[in-house]
């Protein structure tokens, strides 16, 4: 007869299995909690070259039957221009970072790697002022607060910020006490280019950081009010110096942004009727007149003209008559289109609208192709790839791609791509 086991014997390993495994489960938690405070631009910095959209774009452009050549600069220090939120912390207080991925929880984000030296100090005395100045940080349930977002842009030249304060208030007399003791705080640093504030209504509802209008712009400090970058690495022969002030549109790393425009130069044909669509403040076009027999830019933003045009004044006065300026989404340019050599493009993430996808499509009138050539950059793949795909179907072709990893570690790209069409 079978020895019958005594009760209460398996009942301490199932518990102690039991333990283990809510013990596993809560590990897995705390890991999973802690991988959310990670800075989200950085997760794949261990293997830029290996982000899910870098080896998508690889694959893309083999299926073609070319070769993706990839570009991938410093992994540290590139970042010279960061847009982060400043949510509230407790009771009061201010929290500024990144939000995590797909919610509105802020990562703080002091001493990043990615950051320019001068964001990382720029942070830590903001974050010092806001203290001292009890200034709250913007609370979306509640509707309340004092800051919403800093905008920081470096000027490499002199490693000087030029910081916007993105405020909570419809005006600066609504803004406030607050606002002058937290400039008064700021001005105990030397590191300011100039400061500015940038006012949202409590009333207006956006997913805009920044509120467009020219009355929510008023420079608080700072003597000079656009900033001057030069793009040193562009192979240029000539001095052109950018105006970023900070309601226009800047590349967040203008080192690898320079190589950019050095490649987008060897491929526009010497003397040729160009057109750049989405030019923002001419950062390519600019850098193109010794090459280009003419050049007409154009953007929606009404501020890029008059950056423009003082960028045009460094230039050498026989090549500032070549180019021009005119404001304009790219939809309302595409009559430009049929008469030029080459056509450039930087759209947004979400790519080119259809307006102009169908003027690049449309089969030309006349026997002499214009434009031939189409220079697209992009920073949205899913979007170039279906703006590629529809560009294919119409005749163009791809002569010649790279990409940048201009962002080391985050799931991103910016495509070069070089199509023509016989």
């Amino acid at each position: 007869m079978a020895k019958r086991k005594r009760p209460g014997k398996a009942q301490p390993t199932k518990t102690r299995t039991q333990l283990n495994n809510a013990r596993k489960r809560a590990a897995k938690k705390r890991a999973k909690q802690q991988a959310k405070l990670v800075d989200p631009s950085l997760v794949y910095i261990q293997n830029p070259l290996g982000a899910p959209t870098v080896v998508r774009a690889k694959g893309w452009f083999a299926d073609l039957g070319k070769k993706l050549s990839l570009r991938l600069g410093p992994l540290e220090g590139w970042r010279t221009s960061a847009k982060l939120a400043v949510r509230a912390s407790g009771a009061s207080g201010a929290k500024i970072g990144l939000f995590v991925p797909k919610s509105h929880d802020v990562v703080p984000i002091n001493g990043c790697a990615a950051h320019h030296a001068s964001i990382n100090t720029a942070l830590e005395a903001i974050s010092t002022a806001c203290k001292a100045a009890r200034i709250r940080g913007y609370d979306e349930d509640k509707g309340e607060g004092d800051l919403r977002y800093v905008k920081l842009e470096v000027q490499r030249s002199s490693e000087l910020v030029q910081v916007t304060l993105v405020w909570h208030a419809s005006s600066q007399e609504e803004a406030g006490k607050p606002l002058r003791k937290l400039v008064t705080a700021l001005q105990q640093h030397e590191l300011w280019y100039s400061i500015w504030a940038n006012f949202h209504a409590a009333d207006k509802h956006t997913s805009r950081i920044l509120a467009l209008e020219k009355e929510a712009w008023v420079q608080l400090a700072g003597r000079k009010r656009w900033l001057r970058e030069p793009l040193q690495r562009s192979a240029v022969p000539y001095h052109c110096e950018l105006c970023f002030p900070p309601f226009v549109f800047r590349q967040a790393n203008l080192c690898a942004f320079e190589r950019i425009v050095s490649a987008v130069r060897r491929f526009v044909p010497f003397g040729s009727a160009v057109v750049e669509l989405y030019a923002g403040v001419g950062t390519i076009g600019l850098h193109l007149a010794d090459v280009a027999g003419s050049l007409v830019c154009s953007d929606e933003n009404p501020f890029n003209r008059a950056c423009f045009r003082r960028s045009l004044k460094s230039l050498p006065p026989d090549l500032q008559q070549k180019l021009g300026y005119v404001s304009g989404d790219a939809a309302s340019q595409v009559d430009s289109i049929p008469a030029a050599d080459v056509v450039i493009v930087d759209p947004p993430r979400k790519g080119m609208e259809d307006t102009v996808l169908d003027a690049l499509t449309r089969p030309p009138k006349r026997k002499s192709v214009k434009p031939y050539r189409l220079i697209y950059v992009s920073c949205g793949f899913p979007a170039f790839c279906r703006d590629a795909e529809k560009l294919m179907q119409h005749g163009w072709t791809v002569l010649h791609a790279e990409g940048f990893v201009l962002f080391p570690g985050s799931d991103h790209l910016e495509t070069f791509c070089v199509f023509e069409r016989t």
